[in-house]
C-alpha cells in the first residue's frame, strides 16, 4: 500500500459546511475507487504566502490517503476533479510511504531515530562539551592581565608606561594654555 498526503487550499469565502461537504465529496470519491482515507486535518483559515486569485487567505485541508499501487490512477482522477473545482485555489499530492520506510530503515530496533543535525536535534551532552571546549580555548587565547588592571584600573582602559606618555607628541588643538 502507498500512502499519500493531499493538501488543499480552498477559497476562504466558503462556509464551514461547504468545506465539510467538499471534504466528504473527496473522501467518498477516494473510498468508492478502492482507496482509504486514514486521517483528515482541517487547519481552518490561514494567510497565504502570496495572493492567489486576488485572495490573501485560504482554508487549509489535509487528507492522508492509502492506495494500492494497482489503483494509482485514482490520484489522477482526484487531481483532475480538484483542477475543475473553482473552490480549490491550490492542491499538492505528496507520496509519504517512501519517506516513512527510509526513516524506519535507519533506526535500529529499540533505538531512537537518527538525528538530522537540525536546530532542535542537538544532543545536550555534546552541546555542553562543545561549550566547555570553547570556554577553555577562549581562556587560553586571552592576553595576560597587566599589573595595573589587577591593581584596580577599570576594564577596557589603556595602560601606558609614563615614559611613553612623556615622549608622545601633543595632538593639534589640544595644547594646554
Amino acid at each position: 500500500m502507498r500512502t499519500y498526503e493531499l493538501a488543499l487550499v480552498a477559497d476562504p469565502r466558503l462556509s464551514d459546511d461547504d468545506v465539510t461537504a467538499l471534504s466528504t465529496e473527496l473522501k467518498q470519491l477516494i473510498t468508492s475507487r478502492g482507496g482509504e482515507v486514514l486521517r483528515e486535518e482541517s487547519w481552518g483559515r490561514r494567510k497565504l504566502a502570496y495572493p492567489i486569485r486576488k485572495l490573501t487567505e485560504g482554508r487549509y485541508l489535509f487528507l492522508f490517503v492509502q492506495i494500492e499501487p494497482a489503483k494509482a490512477g485514482l490520484l489522477k482522477e482526484v487531481e483532475m476533479r480538484l483542477n475543475q473545482n473553482d473552490k480549490i485555489l491550490r492542491y499538492l499530492t505528496v507520496r509519504t510511504d517512501e519517506d516513512l520506510k527510509r526513516a524506519a530503515g535507519r533506526a535500529k530496533p529499540g533505538e531512537a531515530p537518527p538525528r538530522t543535525g537540525g536546530y532542535y536535534d542537538v544532543d545536550p551532552a555534546v552541546a555542553a562539551a562543545a561549550a566547555a571546549a570553547a570556554a577553555t580555548a577562549e581562556a587560553a587565547a586571552a592576553p595576560e592581565v597587566p599589573e595595573a588592571a589587577a591593581a584596580g584600573v577599570a576594564e577596557g582602559a589603556v595602560v601606558v608606561a609614563p615614559e611613553v606618555v612623556a615622549a608622545a607628541e601633543p595632538v593639534p588643538g589640544t595644547e594646554e594654555a
